[in-house]
């Protein structure tokens, strides 16, 4: 499904029920692979905003290599004046460590009456069997997984556990996904820059070229504030 179609599907959806993104990372650094993800996909679906949500205490990966406190200053210079982008700074002001399945439970807690939008790429759908209580978490959100223009998920290359999980919960367009306060599992084709923190850190070390990549104020930021030019980037 194209972002073009599930924007005209969204007209005439149900707007009684607020929906609202998440979309969870390191932003080690934020770039413009994900406000511009976030951006599109989360204005295709009608939602009313999405939250980006820094990663405090990693379970699956290494360390971060920006503290908390660097890397939620450079979600806000990435997204100001965009008031549809919303830092949430929950994960990185507790000491537990990050679970996707208890930043959702936190939100509903405090926003009973939303239906909650999980955006993830497709390298995080595919590692989904490994996330505390993923099936669990299935059944609290809808999901909306983004994949690059062409690319089609193959069912038959799924882990067993989540190809049945795809199977159960896949609806084709936004109009059946908008109809399920959460359970769902929907993909959705977003046009992005082709970027991950990993290159974006290796070009700063290098003294590559930032423009194209990183939003002017977190590049500015960066090297005012001498960030990632010591120690490893991967």
């Amino acid at each position: 499904m194209c972002a073009a179609e599930a924007g005209q599907a969204a007209i005439g959806s149900n707007t009684a029920l607020r929906r609202i993104g998440v979309l969870g990372s390191m932003f080690d650094p934020i770039h413009l692979g994900h406000t511009n993800a976030a951006l599109v996909a989360g204005r295709a679906l009608g939602l009313e905003q999405v939250l980006l949500v820094p990663c405090g205490n990693p379970v699956h990966r290494g360390h971060a290599f920006a503290s908390a406190s660097e890397r939620c200053a450079m979600v806000e210079l990435a997204i100001a004046g965009e008031p549809f982008l919303q830092l949430d700074r929950r994960e990185v002001r507790s000491d537990a460590p990050s679970y996707m399945i208890d930043t959702i439970s936190s939100l509903q807690r405090e926003q009973p009456g939303v239906s909650w939008y999980l955006l993830v790429g497709i390298d995080a759908f595919l590692g989904l069997p490994g996330w505390k209580q993923w099936q669990q978490l299935l059944d609290q959100v809808n999901l909306v997984v983004m994949t690059r223009p062409g690319y089609a998920l193959d069912p038959d290359l799924l882990p067993p556990g989540l190809r049945q999980e795809w199977q159960q919960r896949q609806v084709q367009d936004f109009s059946l996904l908008a109809a399920q306060k959460r359970g769902a599992i929907l993909s959705v084709d977003v046009l992005t820059p082709d970027l991950s923190s990993t290159r974006v850190r290796e070009l700063i070390k290098t003294g590559g070229g930032l423009g194209s990549i990183l939003h002017p104020a977190v590049a500015a930021h960066i090297r005012a504030h001498c960030l990632y030019l010591s120690g490893d980037t991967d």
